[in-house]
């Protein structure tokens, strides 16, 4: 009994940490491993995640997390490795990392648990409304380097973007820029940090989750501009467009994933399916991203979940 209230002391302290406590008891340390969830990766979706495990810590006070963020290839990496038990991942896994799990025997198992409208982010007072995929290219892979051939002012265009450990670096190059990123980009650690360098810059740009844009209301909260994105003969959408982003109108429009090695256990199998209840799924918009849809949902049963 002592080592179980003395558990429920630890499970205070350890989601969000990167180390488990260390503690002499044999038994003791044996009852924490086996209640331990280890969850890694995407600094996307870590905001979210924390929140999960939080709602889920209220009705099972004996499960602990081990959560931490660092970027999707981080979390796939511990998969690969068989360090994690859940990998976080705002992009799929390639066809390359999955060779490599099943050479090390695990099998990676997608489950999308969340939608997000990947948001191309400019300072509010840059003045320039709207970009299509084709300008989004030319931006990013430094093709164009001047806001005033895009009818803004005459600034050289600042580019920020992630560390080639983030699926969201790799989503935006590998879905949309289709070559190098521009050689002048600023990489930046997470999210958070390209919102904060594009608010204090006017001749900036950069790429963030929506959920990163949003109050604690999940509304948007007026800081920056989410610039509306068009396909050439077709109108522009913005990232806040809730009908738009579920209809795939919104291009930047992309599932957030977690992979599990195989059939989980019936502590992470029952973690993720509390996710994806009705609960779970109002935790995602309070965060600004978006429920799964009927075909994703779909996919995962197909996927035992």
């Amino acid at each position: 009994m002592t080592h179980y209230y003395l558990l429920l002391a630890l499970s205070i302290t350890l989601i969000g940490c990167k180390e488990e406590p260390k503690p002499q008891d044999p038994e003791l340390a044996a009852i924490i491993k086996r209640n331990t969830i280890i969850i890694k990766g995407s600094d996307t979706e870590l905001p979210m995640v924390k929140d999960f495990c939080q709602s889920y810590k209220k009705e099972h006070a004996e499960i602990l997390f081990d959560l931490s963020g660092g970027g999707s290839g981080i979390g796939i990496e511990a998969l690969i490795n068989n360090e994690t038990d859940i990998a976080n991942s705002s992009r799929e896994m390639k066809p390359s990392e999955i060779e490599r799990a099943k050479k090390n025997g695990v099998n990676p198992i997608p489950v999308m648990f969340s939608v997000d409208a990947l948001a191309i982010i400019t300072h509010s007072k840059l003045g320039v409304d709207s970009l299509s995929t084709e300008q989004l290219t030319q931006i990013f892979s430094g093709e164009i380097t001047n806001w005033k051939d895009l009818g803004g002012p005459d600034l050289s265009i600042v580019v920020y973007g992630r560390d080639s450990t983030s699926g969201t670096y790799s989503y935006l190059k590998d879905k949309f820029i289709r070559a190098p990123y521009a050689a002048t980009m600023k990489h930046l650690s997470g999210n958070a940090e390209i919102v904060k360098a594009v608010q204090t810059n006017i001749a900036a740009i950069g790429y963030a989750g929506v959920g990163f844009l949003m109050d604690e209301n999940g509304k948007p909260n007026g800081s920056i501009w989410a610039m509306p994105i068009y396909i050439k003969g077709s109108r522009a959408y913005s990232p806040y467009e809730v009908t738009a982003v579920k209809k795939g109108d919104y291009v930047l429009t992309r599932p957030l994933y977690q992979y599990i090695n195989g059939k989980p256990s019936t502590q992470i199998y029952d973690f993720i399916m509390s996710e994806l209840t009705l609960k779970g799924q109002e935790i995602i918009k309070t965060h600004g991203y978006f429920p799964i849809n009927d075909y994703q949902a779909e996919i995962n049963k197909l996927n035992g979940l």
